[in-house]
């Protein structure tokens, strides 16, 4: 599809979800339920799902590309680390992301925190997010059976690992285990090439095959009682990240709140920096109140849970500031939708020769036409802008 028809694409989408809002809000009024976001994404992924591939099948325009260490992403865009549909996430990919992060895995299943969990507001005329969704998810185990019959790795594009834990111990299994299985797919795909060479009498490959993927440490989640304890624990976390990299090559990242201070982002910043290939993951949810965004009280079950949205782009934006001068590769994430604010980011990145990637959250669960219309965008404007 040419990525001219974004912008159509996108207006029958918004229009869709929003009437679709409508639907879902207005039946659990008359249930006598309160309103719950969550059953209109439900909804929304299962007729994505159904869609013909033509209305999502996207090019990246060459030369928006960036390497981050020895990861390519032909795209800056990336999605962060919030979604746990495997199918869903190959639709975004689809539709011409560089890469993807999957939702942060944990070591058992988890249920999450009880519904509603998940709200939209708007503050100040812009349309944000409120989840507390407390990392739900089927545990490592349930989460390799996933990968296993997953399209996601088929478009030869970075994927993401988020990990989380309680505990350092924890940290280390959920890593170990996701780490092994990612072995153990590339030692099957060198057998099935050396099996292929054999068959055909041609030359053996000598090197095995490297999926692009990546892991993230997941140290700021504001929605789960242990969801910070890494971040407030710094030598935990180094020795976290050691432990990974004496059994990994790939990259690590570590993912920070906008809540994070100042002075201790630096801290980290040192900290990874003695490491190698890691970067910084900058930007989750910031902490807030069903009552200090305008939501009744019970909105959210547990009285309130993670901002996202453009509202916290200006932080996004202090943060790489002042992080990028560090030399560290970045991934912003938060309060991105458009290509203005992509390229805001990049131009203060380039100025000390620092890797950027852009993560979005928000703005592909209200149009997830924006990634092709971004890509577009950037690939006509020069870079020099």
């Amino acid at each position: 599809m040419n990525t001219a028809f974004a912008p159509l694409f996108s207006y029958l989408y918004r229009t869709a979800r929003q009437r679709a809002i409508k639907k879902v809000y207005a039946r659990q009024e008359r249930e006598g339920r309160p309103h719950d976001l969550e059953e209109v994404v439900e909804m929304g992924d299962q007729k994505l799902k159904k869609l013909p591939l033509w209305t999502y099948s996207f090019p990246i325009p060459e030369g928006i590309g960036r390497y981050m260490h020895d990861l390519y992403f032909p795209s800056p865009l990336t999605v962060a680390a919030f979604k746990d549909d495997l199918s869903i996430i190959d639709i975004w990919l689809q539709l011409g992301l560089g890469g993807a992060c999957i939702k942060t895995i944990m070591r058992e299943p988890r249920e999450g925190n009880p519904r509603p969990r998940l709200q939209e507001v708007n503050i100040d005329g812009q349309n944000c997010l409120v989840n507390a969704m407390g990392l739900p998810g089927h545990g490592v185990e349930g989460k390799i059976q996933e990968l296993e019959q997953a399209k996601i790795f088929s478009h030869h594009r970075p994927i993401g690992f988020s990990i989380g834990g309680s505990s350092l111990e924890e940290y280390q299994r959920v890593f170990d285990r996701v780490n092994a299985w990612m072995k153990e797919r590339e030692n099957f795909i060198f057998g099935a090439l050396k099996l292929i060479a054999m068959s055909a009498r041609e030359q053996q490959p000598t090197e095995r095959p490297t999926i692009p993927s990546y892991f993230e440490i997941n140290v700021s989640c504001p929605n789960t009682p242990e969801g910070q304890q890494m971040a407030q624990h710094p030598r935990l976390l180094d020795e976290l990240v050691r432990y990974m990299r004496e059994r990994t090559s790939t990259m690590i990242g570590v993912k920070f709140s906008p809540d994070t201070k100042d002075q201790q982002l630096l801290e980290f910043a040192e900290m990874l920096k003695a490491h190698q290939k890691t970067y910084m993951n900058l930007g989750n949810t910031t902490s807030r109140t069903c009552e200090s965004v305008g939501l009744p009280k019970e909105a959210i079950s547990i009285g309130g849970g993670g901002l996202s949205g453009p509202l916290l782009f200006d932080r996004t934006f202090a943060m790489t500031k002042l992080i990028a001068p560090q030399q560290i590769p970045i991934i912003a994430t938060c309060g991105i939708d458009s290509e203005e604010k992509v390229r805001t980011l990049q131009i203060e990145a380039e100025k000390y020769d620092a890797p950027l990637l852009v993560g979005m959250a928000t703005s592909v669960v209200q149009d997830m036409y924006c990634i092709p219309r971004i890509n577009r965008q950037l690939a006509k404007r020069p870079k020099s802008l």
